[in-house]
């Protein structure tokens, strides 16, 4: 399996179907999804562009409020929905109406949200890395045990820093982590 970030919070995840996370990439995405998840409402979550670009008999799965918002197709998810290889998580995310995450085939993407967990083995975990919520992530990634943690969601030019903070947090308490720059991918 293949999983790349490709800035902001979007994830490209290539099993045996392409699957996108929160299209509103910072390089180039080329293709077509086969299944896209959109977690929440927030403008820096989802690109017109690009969703309309990719999402040609695409699955869309995102909150009501998301589809409604955006004027997208979609199947409407909420916490403790199960289908497919899909589980939706209760993940808060700051100041948004309606938000989820996703468990997809041991990766773990919370949106915006830095209270994370699912009862499943976690191969990989992506985690914003707002400095003001180190300790949150450090409490979700302590509970979820992920065998991966990759920062996410942030300016990896101008607020690198903060990725950097929080992987050295995790490090120090025993955790894998890697930094990843937009457009980097990883084999699992």
């Amino acid at each position: 399996m293949k999983v790349r970030w490709l800035g902001n919070a979007c994830v490209e995840i290539v099993a045996e179907e392409r699957v996108i996370i929160d299209p509103h990439p910072t390089v180039d995405l080329k293709g077509r999804a086969d299944k896209i998840f959109i977690t929440h409402e927030h403008d820096d979550h989802f690109d017109k562009d690009t969703f309309d670009r990719i999402s040609k008999d695409a699955e869309t799965y995102a909150p009501k409020h998301t589809l409604n918002k955006f004027d997208i197709q979609g199947k409407a998810v909420k916490p403790g929905d199960e289908f497919s290889d899909i589980k939706v998580l209760d993940c808060d995310c700051w100041k948004s109406k309606e938000s989820v995450g996703f468990y997809y085939k041991g990766i773990l993407h919370p949106g915006d949200s830095a209270e994370f967990y699912v009862d499943e083995q976690v191969l990989l975990a992506f985690s914003p890395c707002f400095e003001s919520n180190y300790y949150d992530y450090l409490e979700s990634v302590s509970k979820t045990e992920p065998g991966l943690v990759v920062p996410f969601h942030y300016d990896h030019i101008e607020k690198k820093d903060e990725a950097e903070g929080l992987v050295d947090l995790l490090k120090k308490e025993g955790f894998s982590c890697k930094l990843l720059s937009p457009g980097d991918e990883l084999i699992l």
